[in-house]
């Protein structure tokens, strides 16, 4: 294998890129974001951190669960495995990741051209990269189906068959207690979960300050997904209102849409691979498993692209 090209840093794309490079093979990684890994997010507001994309780090197997261990443990309550999470922020997983890599940042890829034995990525300033004789793409399986879609290959159809959903979360800072545990689920239309991130390791705040990202459910992020910000912001407080039966004081207050965060129905396998094209698609979308999926997904492509060498 002499060189291969990744679209997405996400945690499936990086350990693709990670276990490939550790073989000797050439790997150059693309992404349109500032920074590395997806919804494996940590957005920073003065001296608070939100994990807003994935709440923490979970699960066993394949390596995943001796990855994760290297991290401080988190008790949220779910005594049948135990959670991790880096101090500094979910997203130092991805950072980790990434350290030995070569990754393109804010570098959108939007066609892609397979030329003689070569693929020749072409970007938004029209600027071409390539020929690379592998191509993998691990970016939302929407935006992987729509970025292949001029390319004849069976891997259009099969992709079709997976459905992904949005989601709305709320990065909140208050001056008095919403919940008394890490987490709560409560059974509620509007709010999926609530975390406390001030009960993270590393993550204690001021005397008078209160941590939270608070998660819309899949059902009514997918109604709302396109109303305001601000719109989505006052639902949701209200709602929260409800759930504490008491009044707060937002000290900060945001809110951020992920287009693609909930796998409805997954692909139900590791990959996808053409082997005449040497193009692949892989993320958290085959297993619908979230960043433990998406790390198993990357981690199958690579091995089979060395076992086919």
């Amino acid at each position: 294998m002499l060189g291969v090209a990744i679209i997405g840093a996400g945690i499936c794309g990086l350990r693709c890129a990670e276990v490939l490079q550790d073989a000797g093979i050439t790997v150059k990684i693309f992404d349109k974001g500032r920074g590395v890994g997806g919804r494996l997010a940590t957005r920073r507001h003065a001296h608070w951190r939100f994990d807003h994309g994935a709440p923490s780090l979970h699960g066993d197997g394949d390596g995943w669960g001796d990855r994760i261990s290297r991290y401080p443990r988190w008790h949220c309550g779910d005594n049948t495995t135990w959670h991790h999470l880096p101090t500094s922020g979910i997203n130092q997983l991805a950072k980790d990741l990434a350290g030995q890599l070569h990754v393109q940042l804010n570098c959108q890829i939007d066609s892609i051209e397979h030329r003689g034995h070569g693929w020749h990525l072409i970007d938004q300033r029209a600027v071409t990269y390539g020929p690379f004789p592998t191509l993998i793409v691990t970016a939302p399986c929407p935006q992987t189906h729509a970025l292949i879609k001029a390319v004849d290959s069976t891997l259009f159809e099969q992709l079709s068959t997976v459905r992904m959903s949005p989601a709305w979360a709320m990065m909140l800072v208050t001056g008095e207690p919403i919940i008394a545990a890490p987490e709560l689920r409560p059974n509620h239309r509007l709010i999926r979960r609530i975390s406390a991130e001030s009960s993270k390791p590393g993550r204690a705040l001021d005397t008078g300050e209160y941590g939270y990202v608070v998660e819309a459910t899949d059902e009514w992020s997918r109604q709302h997904e396109e109303d305001s910000p601000a719109a989505v912001e006052t639902s949701i407080l209200s709602a929260l209102q409800s759930i504490a039966k008491t009044s707060f004081n937002p000290l900060h207050c945001a809110v951020h849409r992920w287009r693609y965060a909930q796998t409805e129905q997954p692909l139900d396998q590791p990959y996808l691979f053409d082997p005449k094209l040497q193009l692949a698609a892989a993320g958290d979308w085959c297993f619908g498993e979230g960043a433990g999926g998406a790390y198993r997904s990357g981690e199958a492509l690579a091995m089979a692209l060395l076992g086919a060498e």
